[in-house]
C-alpha cells in the first residue's frame, strides 16, 4: 500500500464514508429530537451572543456583561467558559434601555480615551 492509499484508508477508518456520516447525524438528531438549524427568514436571529447584543444596543461588550452578571438585564451563561447569550426580545425591554442610558450618561467612565491622555509614540515626520 502506498502512502496516499494508506492516508485514504486511515481517513475512511476514522470517519467512514460521507454518506454514512450524514446518516449517523440524521439518526442522532431524530433519536434526540434535535431540530435542524434554519436561519430566521427575516434575518433577525432570536438569540444573540454578547458582542452582537452589545452592538445592537450600541454599548461596550464589557458593560453588557457586567450588567448581566449583576442581574440588571437577563442573559444566559450556560457554560463557565462559554458565550453569554441574550434574547433579542429582552434587549428591547426597559431594563436594557436603562443599562444603555446609564452607560451613555456616566461621566466617570466615558468611552474612549481621556482628552488629556498623552500619546506614548512620537509622530514620525
Amino acid at each position: 500500500m502506498n502512502c496516499l492509499m494508506r492516508k485514504d484508508w486511515m481517513r475512511y477508518r476514522r470517519f467512514g464514508r460521507c454518506g454514512e456520516r450524514r446518516e449517523r447525524v440524521t439518526a442522532l438528531r431524530s433519536h434526540h429530537k434535535i431540530p435542524v438549524f434554519r436561519p430566521a427568514p427575516d434575518g433577525n436571529e432570536p438569540w444573540l451572543n454578547l458582542t452582537k447584543a452589545a452592538g445592537l444596543l450600541g454599548i461596550a461588550s464589557k458593560t453588557l456583561r457586567l450588567a448581566a452578571e449583576a442581574g440588571e438585564i437577563e442573559g444566559s451563561h450556560p457554560l463557565p467558559d462559554g458565550p453569554w447569550i441574550f434574547s433579542r426580545s429582552t434587549l428591547g425591554e426597559p431594563a436594557a434601555q436603562r443599562v444603555v442610558h446609564r452607560a451613555r450618561q456616566n461621566p466617570n467612565h466615558p468611552t474612549g480615551s481621556h482628552p488629556d491622555q498623552q500619546n506614548l509614540f512620537s509622530p514620525i515626520t
